[in-house]
Parts: C-alpha cells; structure tokens; sequence
C-alpha cells in the first residue's frame, strides 16, 4: 500500500510549496482513504494524478482550519470531475468527524453551495474514543487525544487513528497535547509512525520512542512547526543522531510505500 503526502505544514503563516496537513492511504485493491483536509487537497490529490473516485472515507482529526479547510475544495474538485468525465456511477464518500455539530454544518453548507458531486451520496458519522472503522479492506482504531482539551467526562474532540491493513500497521497522531498519549499504540509497534512536529520538539520525541524501545520500524514527521521550518537540516540530523535512517520528514508530494 502507499501513503500521498497531499500537505505537510502545521497552521502557520503560509509557506512556499507547502499546504496544511492531508494525506492518502491507498490500498493495492484501490481503495483510498483521507485524513486530514488541510488547504488545497483537492488540488493536490488531483495534480498528482490519484483517482478522487476511490476515495470513499474521509478522516478528520480535529476541526481546527488546517485540518479541514480544504474540504470544501475538495469536493468541488470532485464534482468538476465528474462533470467533465460524465461519470454517472453512484458512489458514497463517509465524512467522519469528531463534533456532531461540525458534520451538519459542512453537509449544509455543501447542499447550500451545490458542491456535493452528482450521483455521489454523502455522509457522516461520529468520532468515538475507541471506536472502530473496518470495511474488510481496513481497520482504523479511534483514540481521543487532549490537543483540544475538554472537561473530564465530555467526549474528546480530537483523535490519532491506528490503521491496520494488508498486514501493515500505520499510527496517524493527528495532533497530540502530548505524546504520552500515545504510548500504548507506540510500544505495540508499527511500521510507520505519521507524527505531527508542529507542537513537539522532533529530537526530543525521538529521545522519548528511544527511551520507551518503541518497535517502530519508520517515523515520519509531517504537521511541520518552528523547529524543523526554520532549521530543516540541523532537525534532521539530531533526529537521526537518535533513531538513525528511520527518521525522515514529509514535503507535499512524498510518497511513501509499505
């Protein structure tokens, strides 16, 4: 299977040749799954040639605008597609999101705007902690995060996704208060870490999977912060320094094979 790096930034000022996080999972049957919206994934996923067709769930991670404000765009890509292409296949794409209230508001919206593709069924379903996605193809496992804080006793508003298909597992953190908060996903293993660097420091992460022995077989960092944008090469090596050629970071466009 492959990952499309669709964008690689964390929600800052904007950058030249970089948009805000999105990326693709794409099975060998096919099938393709997003997570994360950020600006331009439409655009993205249409210039690097993927077929928007297949995608048939979406994944946000939390509602923060550089992870959802290409959602909108995305769907306008796909209705000019099937427009020019006079598709007329029907197809269904799931939107799962972690606020109830969120879901409404961008299905309206869409209806309001005339975005939803023609013969394209559109719709959504709740984020729960510790829930579970599983199509036969893939599983992805829910696990609320505090990257958004909420009241003790509240649902969270912000998840990481465990991914598990074609005997490969993938951990996405979304963003994470603290890395703590995925301990148990780590030390279980996995063989590819997606780990956001726009709130963490990545050496110091890579110090901390080390002192954990976390049996992660290859991290990259994408969601890219200060650190990392400001000193790209010095980042890379001190991470490297740590957990050697495992360690690499995203630009949009990086794909990645398992």
């Amino acid at each position: 299977m492959k990952i499309h790096i669709l964008g690689s930034l964390s929600g800052t000022e904007p950058k030249v040749d970089r948009h805000h996080t999105s990326w693709i999972l794409e099975l060998d049957n096919g099938k393709m799954y997003m997570f994360d919206a950020g600006e331009n994934c439409g655009r993205s996923a249409y210039l690097k040639g993927l077929d928007m067709y297949r995608i048939g769930a979406v994944f946000i991670s939390h509602c923060h605008i550089d992870h959802i404000g290409g959602l909108f765009n995305f769907f306008g890509v796909v209705r000019k597609m099937r427009a020019l292409d006079g598709d007329e296949m029907p197809r269904k794409i799931a939107l799962h999101f972690p606020k109830d209230k969120v879901a409404g508001h961008v299905t309206s919206l869409l209806e309001l705007w005339g975005e939803i593709p023609p013969f394209t069924e559109v719709t959504t379903d709740l984020l729960t902690d510790g829930g579970v996605f599983d199509d036969g193809s893939v599983k992805i496992e829910f696990k609320g995060n505090q990257h958004i804080q909420t009241p003790a006793g509240t649902p969270p508003v912000a998840y990481s996704f465990r991914i598990t298909a074609e005997n490969k597992t993938v951990i996405f953190s979304g963003d994470v208060r603290s890395v703590d908060e995925l301990k148990d996903w780590c030390c279980a293993g996995a063989d590819q870490l997606l780990m956001e660097s726009g709130h963490h420091s990545p050496p110091q992460l890579c110090a901390t999977w080390q002192e954990w022995n976390a049996p992660l077989k290859q991290v990259m960092f994408l969601h890219h912060g200060r650190e990392y944008l400001n000193f790209p090469q010095e980042t890379l090596r001190k991470c490297r320094n740590i957990l050697g050629d495992r360690v690499a970071f995203a630009d949009d466009g990086t794909e990645i094979c398992l």
